[in-house]
């Protein structure tokens, strides 16, 4: 029977190659079903034709095999990595500034001036020499020097931020503010607002007065009982020594606040209730807004960035620039070989690359100029056509014989060929759907020839069982033929 059935099976595999697969039923495959083919070989001295039954059972495993192999449509992210190249910039000890005509896929908003959201990213070639006896581009101390304004500063401190330039002992400093703003925010009597480290619980609301009494819980635990009204700002802060404080005004308190983050408090926390009123149920509420800043990082005029990448900071024009920091044993020289460039380390990918001027004999003997070169993965989503398989190689694992069904798997279909007399899991057929359904069965089939019959898993309501058979092995075949070609 083996032999058969290798034998068959790859003959039609072969033929139903080009055999059009119906959607009816597609979703089966051989590697989501079993197919029972029968093994008893006479009954009341008469030869069955197993054979015949064999072949039938082979070619519908063919088919199987061939319903797991689908053409798809199937999406997927690409990321190719991509160079933008600016022009040759000589080197003539100009100071040069980066645009978009020199570098049109710059990447950034560059500009001669670090107004809006334009940042400048300059070279002193003056600074900038070829070193004979490296054979390298050597870049001095503030070569190349890149110029934020508040907006455009490269520091990821959040999607909002402020930055705040002052004077801290006689010394030019930054501070950077996480910023959070949030407006017509409600809460009811009883319940708390927690901004920070503080929090706010009204215990009382005067909706006529447009008042409310709170409990205040400072960020060190410290609790007070607070008077609070409509159209008035409550200043609640932490000073950068742990200090905390609170304080009222009559309109939105802006000077204070620039006192504040210019003195370096830690934290700042801003609210103002903008009405109170009663709500369906019955309960008072207040409407209000707030802000809150907190202190990330602190930067000063010499503190590093990265490497070698130091701040100068000008707090009266509100600019702040890195520059190529070299001098002093912490700052060493910087070269530049052949196949290699400075970085700017702003996260743009951005670089300054020579290129290197060579004789005859390919040796380096100078350097003909330079280009910005921004390096980037460019992700695209691709989608491609292309077969997808859910198929079982061995035909022996998915077709058995009767002996071998013992119960209703919960995870396969189950296909039963060939009829009652030859096939011993119509017993089983008995057991699972009751001998009223299997009789239905049996009359239909002696009554039409043949029968294709889908009834539920009980085990599974995903999976089918499937009965092909007939009065003979010919009507057996047509059961499978019909299954296979669908309505």
């Amino acid at each position: 029977m083996k032999n058969v059935l290798v034998v068959v099976t790859v003959i039609m595999i072969l033929g139903l190659a080009i055999a059009p697969i119906s959607a009816e039923v597609a979703w089966i495959n051989s590697a989501n079903t079993v197919i029972v083919l029968p093994t008893t070989k006479i009954v009341n001295g008469t030869p069955l034709h197993i054979g015949e039954d064999a072949i039938s059972g082979s070619r519908l495993g063919a088919f199987l095999v061939l319903q797991g192999i689908t053409i798809g449509k199937y999406t997927s992210v690409a990321s190719v990595p991509v160079e933008y190249h600016s022009v040759l910039i000589p080197d003539e000890n100009q100071v040069y500034l980066l645009n978009e005509e020199d570098m049109p896929d710059v990447g950034i908003n560059v500009s001669d001036q670090p107004v809006g959201d334009a940042v400048v990213v300059q070279v002193n070639f003056s600074r900038v020499g070829f070193n004979l006896t490296r054979g390298s581009v050597e870049f001095l101390d503030r070569s190349v020097e890149v110029t934020f304004n508040e907006n455009t500063t490269p520091l990821n401190v959040s999607e909002d931020y402020k930055i705040v330039s002052t004077t801290v002992d006689g010394k030019d400093t930054m501070f950077l503010y996480s910023h959070e703003v949030a407006d017509s925010k409600l809460t009811s009597l009883g319940d708390s607002i927690t901004v920070g480290g503080w929090k706010l619980k009204p215990l009382d609301i005067n909706i006529n007065a447009s008042k409310m009494l709170v409990e205040l819980t400072y960020p060190s635990g410290i609790i007070k009982t607070k008077a609070m009204a409509r159209g008035r700002y409550y200043i609640m802060y932490m000073t950068a020594n742990g200090e905390e404080d609170f304080e009222e005004y009559d309109s939105y308190p802006v000077s204070r606040l620039s006192e504040l983050f210019e003195a370096g408090a830690d934290k700042v926390f801003l609210f103002f209730p903008t009405d109170f009123f009663i709500g369906v149920s019955g309960s008072k509420t207040v409407i209000y807004g707030h802000e809150y800043y907190e202190k990330v990082g602190r930067y000063q005029d010499g503190d590093i960035y990265s490497g070698q990448w130091v701040w100068d900071i000008d707090p009266e024009h509100g600019l702040y620039t890195l520059y190529l920091h070299v001098g002093g044993e912490n700052f060493p020289r910087v070269f530049v070989a052949p196949g290699r460039s400075l970085s700017i380390p702003t996260g743009w990918n951005l670089s300054i690359v020579p290129s290197f001027a060579r004789n005859d004999q390919g040796d380096i003997v100078g350097v003909s100029g330079y280009r910005f070169v921004r390096r980037v993965s460019v992700t695209r989503q691709v989608s491609i056509t292309a077969p997808k398989v859910q198929a079982t190689e061995d035909v022996y694992s998915f077709i058995i014989n009767d002996t071998q069904l013992t119960a209703l798997p919960s995870d396969k279909n189950v296909i039963i060929v060939g009829g009652w007399v030859s096939n011993g899991a119509w017993a089983l057929l008995e057991r699972v759907y009751g001998k009223d359904v299997v009789e239905s069965i049996k009359r239909e089939i002696l009554r039409n020839g043949y029968v294709v019959k889908n009834l539920p898993n009980p085990n599974n309501s995903r999976y089918r069982v499937i009965i092909l058979a007939g009065r003979t092995h010919v009507e057996t075949g047509k059961a499978v033929e019909e299954f296979m070609a669908g309505p």
